[in-house]
């Protein structure tokens, strides 16, 4: 009930509460020119790091794609529609059912193997450094009451942070450092480095 609820309340946000300005979105518009440098570098690095959580979701949902509703689908969408796309799986399709692993397993290899890992490490970090261009916390805030893009895609990026939580959580519940999973983005990809190969 409470991933259905959050759906609403992010979908209802989106619609008739997030701030920005009723004309044209200056962010969305520097998106569309590729004019990355009129963006500031906080902005540019969670707009990035939202094409990478979904990749974090990959590996996480389809390495435990058992349950009633396909995992595939949805973490595919969230690269398009972020936590609008996985909250319906957490909310419908997370029901346990008496199936085996829908991920074929050449699949499987690639998404346990520390190589795969190793290279979403390397992304999540690589994002961080556009952070070394210099960014302004009080730019973000003005980004946010202006571009209702920013608006949105924050709030999406903190669902997407409790979301990534909540799966290991659900998938891996006696995995040693779990904590480690509060580490935005990375912190999943390092839980899994010690998840034995057999889960």
């Amino acid at each position: 009930m409470k991933f259905i609820i959050v759906w609403l309340l992010l979908l209802s946000y989106a619609l008739f509460f997030a701030p920005g300005s009723e004309g044209s979105d200056p962010v969305m518009e520097s998106v569309l020119a590729g004019n990355w440098t009129a963006i500031d570098p906080l902005v540019l690095t969670v707009f990035n790091s939202l094409g990478i959580f979904p990749l974090v979701f990959l590996t996480i949902l389809l390495r435990n794609d058992r349950q009633k509703w396909p995992a595939w689908p949805f973490s595919l969408a969230a690269f398009a529609g972020g936590a609008f796309a996985l909250l319906p799986w957490f909310a419908f399709g997370d029901r346990s059912a008496k199936r085996g692993l829908r991920t074929p397993r050449w699949l499987l290899r690639i998404l346990k193997s520390k190589v795969w890992l190793i290279l979403l490490l390397v992304m999540i970090f690589g994002n961080l450094l556009t952070l070394l261009q210099g960014f302004s916390p009080a730019a973000y805030g003005d980004a946010f009451m202006e571009s209702s893009l920013v608006s949105v895609m924050t709030v999406d990026w903190f669902i997407l942070w409790w979301l990534s939580v909540e799966a290991i959580n659900r998938f891996y519940p006696d995995v040693k450092n779990k904590g480690l999973a509060w580490i935005p983005i990375a912190g999943p990809v390092l839980v899994l480095f010690f998840v034995k190969d057999d889960q």
